[in-house]
């Protein structure tokens, strides 16, 4: 920590709307890598480069080691004080368990001690005893006789989006591969990293007709809840959030997807699809797909996936108004980065996500499964992607600065949906190929971490190919699915309960 607070400056960065929008979850990933050529333990994964590299990628990250605070308008800031860190957590562990165990298991994490760090969707830990939500955090276990080790690490959100999460951890890699070089020619490659909010706050507009009438009724509307939410410290909110039990216990599910597969109901699908769709993407087919899985897996008179404080408000909130569900949604983040000039070229690693979403009649999830519905369902995925431009994300950020507490009122209509679902595309990501100096991982994936129905796609491992459909759920509607026989039948591997 010392070199770490001599080679970076105090300094206050503001956090903006758009980081606000993920402000209580947090961003995990797991990296197994086996030791399958028995290299000593001693170089393998060496644990004091390890450790001595993650600290040196820090001084090119310094907004990982603030605080989170607000200030008197109730906007969020990272304070950077050089003689007061908050240091992240860091720990290197032995476990008792050979790697091949389980690796056989599907890599479930209820295998490892119970020590591991918590996963839990709101990163509070330190929140809970007084003290400071963590930025960063990093846990590594090497299993028994040397055979492999994990890597989990888990970022705040509201600091960093894939992207930003990608940009630090293959910088930590990089950085692990140069130390372990004996060579006195290795030159450690310079990276630069904007953490500054004002390269994107220029392009916010007033104007908000590019926007869709659902987007701008949730976020002009005065919502007492939202500014009682808002008026807390990051710290308070969250601590208050975990204690409310709005994240759970579920389980996850991961599911491979050759990639032929998808092919097939793409080009079966497109048979369906309007004139002015003339090829859907991946990104439709697999949105549509996962759509049909879980709203078909969903009890739709039962509030599965809610804690029993969300179930009973949402009962006591819309109960009155709404006898039965009628609607299931979809909520899609869309990375902006391509429409916002000024980050082109830039490493930029604040979020540039615009939330959309679109809701379909139970009516629809009531058909059979075919081809036919996917491109349905796939139109609408498509025409909610194209109608982000640059106009619409100007407006975008313009609509979520009007008020400190826009953010609130966007995560608390999606807490108050009685169904819905949230998926995010990292299939762009290159998570498989993070090597920190003992090679690639055997599999890099997100743990589950609490959130009902959050998916996430993920690139297959190189090995394999096609797609990782990675489920968190409820136990109820996740052994639905897997007896799902439309779904499982574009499946050819799935790890239950990991």
């Amino acid at each position: 920590m010392d070199r770490l607070a001599k080679n970076i400056k105090s300094e206050a960065i503001y956090l903006d709307e758009v980081d606000s929008t993920s402000s209580i979850t947090s961003i995990p990933i797991h990296f197994w890598y086996e030791n399958a050529s028995n290299v000593p333990a001693d170089k393998f994964l060496p644990p004091e480069i390890l450790e001595a590299s993650f600290f040196r990628t820090l001084e090119e990250f310094p907004i990982l080691v603030g605080h989170l605070k607000s200030d008197a308008n109730w906007k969020t800031y990272v304070d950077v004080d050089k003689d007061n860190l908050n240091a992240p957590e860091y720990s290197d562990s032995p476990c008792d368990v050979h790697f091949h165990t389980i690796r056989d298991a599907g890599f479930d994490t209820k295998m490892l001690p119970n020590t591991f760090i918590d996963a839990r969707v709101i990163p509070v830990p330190a929140a809970l005893v007084g003290g400071s939500i963590k930025p960063i955090r990093a846990h590594i276990f090497r299993f028994k006789e040397n055979s492999g080790a994990v890597i989990f690490i888990m970022a705040a959100h509201n600091i960093f989006n894939g992207y930003g999460f990608h940009c630090f951890v293959t910088r930590w890699a990089e950085i692990s591969r140069w130390m372990q070089d004996a060579s006195d020619s290795a030159v450690l490659p310079t990276r630069a990293f904007v953490h500054d909010r004002s390269v994107v706050s220029a392009i916010r507009s007033s104007e908000t007709d590019a926007l869709e009438s659902s987007l701008r009724n949730v976020m002009l509307r005065s919502d007492p809840m939202a500014k009682i939410i808002g008026w807390f410290s990051p710290n308070t909110r969250a601590m208050l959030l975990r204690h409310s039990g709005v994240t759970t216990d579920f389980i996850n599910c991961a599911f491979h997807i050759p990639t032929e597969a998808i092919d097939a109901l793409q080009t079966e699908a497109q048979a369906f699809a309007p004139p002015d769709i003339p090829r859907y993407t991946k990104n439709d087919i697999i949105v549509s797909l996962v759509a049909i899985a879980i709203a078909q897996s969903t009890a739709w008179d039962k509030y599965e996936g809610k804690s029993p404080l969300v179930s009973a408000l949402n009962r006591l909130l819309l109960g009155k108004f709404l006898s039965e569900p009628t609607k299931f949604t979809v909520s899609m983040p869309i990375d902006m980065r391509s429409h916002i000039k000024s980050l082109k070229g830039v490493a930029y690693t604040g979020n540039t996500t615009f939330q959309k979403w679109f809701s379909a009649s139970n009516y629809l999830f009531s058909m059979e499964p075919s081809a036919r519905l996917v491109a349905e369902l796939a139109t609408r995925t498509h025409r909610v992607v194209a109608s982000i431009g640059e106009r619409a994300v100007s407006q975008y950020f313009g609509l979520l600065n009007r008020t400190p507490y826009g953010h609130l009122q966007c995560m608390l209509h999606q807490v108050q949906l009685r169904h819905m679902m949230y998926i995010a595309n990292n299939t762009r990501s290159a998570f498989h190929t993070v090597d920190f100096g003992a090679g690639a991982p055997a599999l890099a994936r997100p743990p589950s971490h609490g959130f009902p129905n959050l998916v996430i796609v993920l690139p297959g491992h190189p090995r394999v190919g096609g797609y990782e459909v990675s489920f968190t759920l409820c136990r109820e509607v996740a052994e639905r699915i897997v007896n799902h026989k439309y779904w499982m039948s574009f499946v050819d591997k799935c790890d239950f309960d990991v």
